[in-house]
C-alpha cells in the first residue's frame, strides 16, 4: 500500500512530499481554488501525475517508485467513487485501465492500477494508494472483495445514467462528459425534490446542458452555455467533478483550463476558471483529474 501523508484541514492540510523539489509557490498570489480539495491531474500520454492539494497551493509528484503509486509507462482513467458503507461515506480516487469498459464484463483486479483513498493515522489524513494486487482473490481480504463488488455495481449504475444523459441531449449533439449529484449530498430527501437533481452534460461540441428529472425522463432546465476556450471535447480529455452541493469543476485538455461551473440559486454558469499552468509544474500537460473533499465557493475569477 503507498501511503501519500497530507495534514488534515484543520492542522493547515499541509503535504508532507519526500524531497523539497516536489514543493512550489507556483500558485501563491491569488488564485483562489476552492479550498479543501485534493485533486489528482493525469496525463495519458506521459503517464505522468501530479497531486495538488487546494488549501496548501502546492503540488507533489505521484509517480516516485517507492514513496507513491508510480504510473510510469501505464495508461489510465481517473474516476471519483462515493463509496456507501454502514461507517458512512468513503470518497475514493481509481485509476482505470485505458482499456477497461464496463459495458465489456465486470471489473476485475487486473483492470485498475490502485484505489486510492483517505483514512487517519496519527491524527493525520493518509491519502492510501492501494496498489491492484491487493485485491487478486487469491489474497485479498473479505473487505476488499467486498470493495470491489460495490465498485462493480457502481460503474454498471453510472453506465446506466450515462446512456440517459446521452439520449437526453438534442439531435446533432453528443455526449462528452456527465455529472449528476447525489440526492443526499444534494439535501433532497423527497420524490419532488429528487427530480430536481441537476444533471449536468458537457457535449462533444463543448456545451453544457443541464437536465432535471420528469415523468417522462430527462428535460432541459435552462440554456445551454459554453466553456471559454473550448470548442469540443472527447471523454477521455475532461473531467468533471464535484465542487460542493451547488457546482461542479470541469477540466478540458483541449483548454488546459479548469472551470468553476456553479448555480447557487440561479442558473448554472461558468463562475471561474483558472489556467492549469499557473499551479502544476511547467511543461506538464494534463489529459483529466479527479478530485475529493469539499469546496467552498470562490467568487473571484483568477484565470
Amino acid at each position: 500500500m503507498k501511503k501519500i501523508w497530507i495534514v488534515s484541514a484543520a492542522a493547515a492540510a499541509v503535504i508532507m512530499t519526500g524531497c523539497g523539489s516536489s514543493n512550489n509557490d507556483k500558485s501563491a498570489g491569488g488564485l483562489d481554488l476552492p479550498d479543501g480539495k485534493t485533486m489528482i491531474f493525469f496525463d495519458n500520454v506521459s503517464s505522468k501525475q501530479y497531486m495538488y492539494n487546494t488549501d496548501t497551493d502546492k503540488y507533489e509528484d505521484m509517480n516516485i517508485e517507492g514513496k507513491n503509486y508510480d504510473m510510469r509507462g501505464k495508461n489510465g482513467k481517473l474516476v471519483v467513487w462515493n463509496h456507501k458503507t454502514s461507517a458512512g461515506m468513503d470518497q475514493k480516487i481509481v485509476m482505470l485501465d485505458d482499456a477497461f469498459h464496463i459495458n465489456e464484463g465486470n471489473l476485475t483486479h487486473t483492470d485498475f492500477h490502485y484505489l486510492g483513498h483517505f483514512h487517519t493515522e496519527d491524527d493525520k489524513q493518509v491519502f492510501a494508494a492501494h496498489s491492484n494486487s491487493e485485491f487478486d482473490p487469491a489474497v485479498a481480504s473479505a473487505k476488499k472483495k467486498g470493495a470491489l463488488k460495490a465498485f462493480n455495481k457502481y460503474l454498471i449504475e453510472q453506465e446506466e445514467i450515462k446512456q440517459e444523459i446521452a439520449e437526453a441531449l438534442p439531435s446533432g449533439e453528443e455526449l462528452c462528459n456527465y455529472f449528476v449529484f447525489d440526492h443526499e449530498e444534494h439535501g433532497d430527501h423527497n420524490a419532488t425534490e429528487e427530480e430536481a437533481i441537476p444533471h449536468i452534460a458537457l457535449s462533444k461540441s463543448g456545451k453544457v446542458y443541464i437536465f432535471e428529472e420528469k415523468e417522462d425522463g430527462l428535460v432541459s432546465s435552462q440554456a445551454v452555455f459554453g466553456l471559454d476556450g473550448v470548442t469540443s471535447c472527447e471523454e477521455d480529455k475532461s473531467s468533471i467533478i464535484k465542487n460542493d452541493d451547488h457546482g461542479v469543476l470541469i477540466f478540458s485538455a483541449q483548454s488546459q483550463k479548469l472551470y468553476l461551473v456553479d448555480s447557487h440559486g440561479d442558473d448554472f454558469h461558468q463562475h471561474s476558471s483558472w489556467t492549469a499552468s499557473k499551479f502544476l509544474p511547467t511543461g506538464f500537460t494534463p489529459t483529466g483529474l479527479a478530485g475529493i473533499g469539499e469546496g467552498e465557493h470562490k467568487h473571484e475569477n483568477n484565470d
